[in-house]
């Protein structure tokens, strides 16, 4: 059995591990670099999410209660598997008035009940003393709030680890800035053309198409079936990188409601930086680079002076956004759907899509899309073997850094030994894959990135 997995983010990578723990052959091409769509503009947080639990309770959707469930188990996996890179983070809620600490205690409790055996940190209340030494510079008149938990985690640098463990264990192979352009039947399953970058173009053939191209998704249901409506909805989310020197923060903030009716973080974030996130801007077609627009850029700073005394205007060191794929129809606030998936899949085409979710279920996510491939195949799908640390062999990075320990660019820490260690042995195609991909300077300081990338363009040539 060969599966041809398209995208290389959390939804690819996760049917890839499925697949890979059965010992099926796997594929997966990505058109840009491992992680380098929607899964590296995340919020960064590993969640069960408490926007769906509040959604489920009032709603009674068992849906949503199922997410919330199986987004806790698997938030425990994801922070045993990779402790490196995935960690308990605790957040707050701040309480003005009694109704608050009442309706706020009572869904996190609930929360954190829900978790089982999964719990990764209790739920408690600060009092005023607390809550202000955890945020010095918060607004008065807060009374208190409550501290509950959940995990934060490098989203683009665990896609990376995550591929190299996949071609270590069990041989997968990933071939990035390999976009598909066409899809043709084969014989006993499916064709496909792959265009590099470079312009070549090569054909591969598996059993079954898997399409996890997050935002792209419809894009390839159509190559494959002409005309087909849409199945997402596409919501932008812009976040904020500012210093922690700006605005100091002990744990993560959550504001639990705005105007238009979303959640917004306040996060501690990489080497004293603080993350602020995120918006909700529905748009129409995908695309690579997605800017932060000044209104959401005002709209992020004016909730942060709401809740806090800033300096203004507030320094902002780096600016992300991304796309949300929702799975949904018609014209409601997409802040009102959920981050479930959906598998579709068309048999006699051979050709599955995995539309929607999120990077905190993309395990379980690929176990579904392969139960459905089985169901539709009339298969009963084997058990495979147990996952649970995908942390990579980086003995290799060790003695290339160890033979190369001269700086790679100019100011930085990294070494040469990294720049050829992700070139020959991680994907890195350019510049932009170590920066961006591999150091994840861009969300951090944007100049410092634009720095190194001129600054290792320049030196490129001689660092393989």
């Amino acid at each position: 059995m060969k599966l041809i997995v398209v995208g290389a983010g959390s939804s690819g990578l996760g049917v890839a591990l499925a697949a890979a723990r059965r010992g099926w052959a796997v594929l997966l091409l990505e058109a840009q670099d491992i992680g380098g769509g929607t899964s590296t503009t995340s919020t960064k947080l590993v969640h069960g999410g408490v926007r769906y639990l509040e959604s489920a309770v009032k709603s009674l959707r068992y849906a949503d209660w199922k997410l919330v469930r199986e987004a806790l188990q698997e938030r425990a996996w994801m922070l045993r598997s990779h402790p490196q890179l995935a960690r308990p983070l605790p957040l707050v809620v701040p309480v003005r008035q009694l109704w608050e600490r009442l309706y706020y205690g009572l869904g996190l409790r609930l929360y954190e009940f829900l978790s089982g055996s999964h719990r990764i940190g209790a739920t408690r209340w600060l009092n005023p003393t607390t809550l202000y030494a955890h945020f010095p510079t918060l607004r008065a008149g807060f009374v208190g709030g409550w501290q509950y938990w959940d995990g934060q985690f490098e989203d683009r640098l665990y896609a990376v680890h995550l591929a190299l463990f996949l071609r270590q264990r069990y041989g997968v192979e990933v071939r990035t800035h390999a976009r598909v352009v066409a899809v043709h039947p084969a014989k006993g399953g499916i064709r496909v053309e792959v265009e590099t970058e470079a312009g070549l173009r090569y054909e591969e053939e598996g059993n079954w198409l898997i399409n996890a191209t997050g935002p792209w998704s419809d894009e390839l249901r159509r190559r494959v079936q002409p005309g087909v409506p849409a199945r997402l909805r596409l919501s932008r989310g812009s976040h904020l990188v500012v210093p922690r020197s700006a605005l100091p923060i002990e744990a993560g903030f959550l504001i639990p409601r705005t105007e238009d009716g979303r959640l917004l973080f306040v996060l501690p974030w990489k080497e004293g930086t603080v993350l602020v996130g995120t918006t909700e801007v529905e748009e129409g077609q995908p695309a690579w680079k997605v800017p932060v627009s000044a209104a959401e850029e005002a709209y992020l700073r004016a909730y942060v002076a709401r809740y806090f005394e800033v300096s203004e205007p507030l320094p902002v060191q780096a600016r992300f956004a991304g796309y949300r794929p929702l799975v949904g129809a018609g014209r409601g606030p997409s802040a009102r759907l959920a981050r479930r998936h959906v598998i579709e899949v068309w048999p006699h085409l051979r050709f599955v899509s995995l539309l929607g979710g999120k990077w905190t279920t993309f395990r379980a996510m690929g176990e579904d899309t392969l139960q459905a491939l089985a169901s539709a195949a009339g298969w009963v799908l084997p058990p495979g073997e147990t996952v649970e640390c995908i942390v990579p062999d980086l003995s290799e990075l060790e003695a290339l850094c160890q033979a190369y320990p001269q700086p790679a660019v100019p100011g930085e820490a990294f070494c040469e030994g990294e720049v050829r260690f992700w070139r020959r042995l991680g994907w890195a195609q350019c510049p932009q894959d170590v920066v961006e991909g591999r150091w994840q300077l861009h969300l951090i300081d944007e100049q410092r990135a634009q720095r190194a990338v001129a600054a290792l363009q320049a030196r490129w040539a001689d660092l393989d």
